[in-house]
């Protein structure tokens, strides 16, 4: 629901500003579309990065979970032992307890500091590169305004101006520029 209503919001802004600027501007207002999957799908640069992110994703919660399975082992013990301990023994055990969860926390809340800042550190020259191909192929076609696809309500399959492909060839260039690769 709350996409819907970004997008009809997305397309009454865009019509408003379409009409502002052809009253005050008195030009044509050009649309045109990409589609962001097929544009970033098979660039080269974004299937490292989304192997790098996967990657850490896999290790970083196969530590939660082994830090997850040792504090339940020992929960568990300490519930077997807990009739036979002093008092205590008791509050040591259960702060022990308590201070292995923090732990966990603190790993769960680390892994998602860590993983923004892969993700800004991977995708960020990516999506700063989508958006200097889009740049340069709406000016080519002299376009005002360049929507995504999924996000548009309706798209003439026919007359509508897709610039994907325009679009994908020139990220892959600027992120050969880029990379290397």
């Amino acid at each position: 629901m709350n996409l819907i209503k970004k997008t009809v919001l997305s397309v009454i802004a865009l019509l408003a500003l379409s009409f502002y600027s052809f009253n005050t501007q008195a030009q044509t207002v050009k649309f045109a579309h990409i589609d962001y999957l097929k544009v970033v799908d098979s660039i080269p640069s974004m299937m490292t990065a989304d192997r790098e992110v996967k990657g850490f994703l896999d290790a970083g919660e196969k530590t939660v979970a082994e830090m997850e399975k040792a504090f339940e082992e020992a929960y568990n013990q300490y519930l077997l032992d807990k009739p036979t301990l002093s008092t205590v023994m008791v509050e040591l055990r259960e702060k022990q307890l308590m201070e292995q969860q923090q732990m966990i926390d603190y790993k769960r809340q680390s892994l998602q500091q860590d993983l923004e800042i892969l993700n800004e550190r991977l995708y960020g020259p990516i999506e700063d590169n989508l958006v200097k191909a889009i740049e340069i192929v709406a000016q080519r076609h002299k376009v005002t305004y360049v929507l995504e696809k999924s996000t548009t309500l309706y798209t003439d399959p026919v007359g509508g101006l897709d610039l994907t492909a325009e679009v994908r060839t020139e990220l892959l260039r600027l992120e050969k520029e880029r990379t290397g690769l």
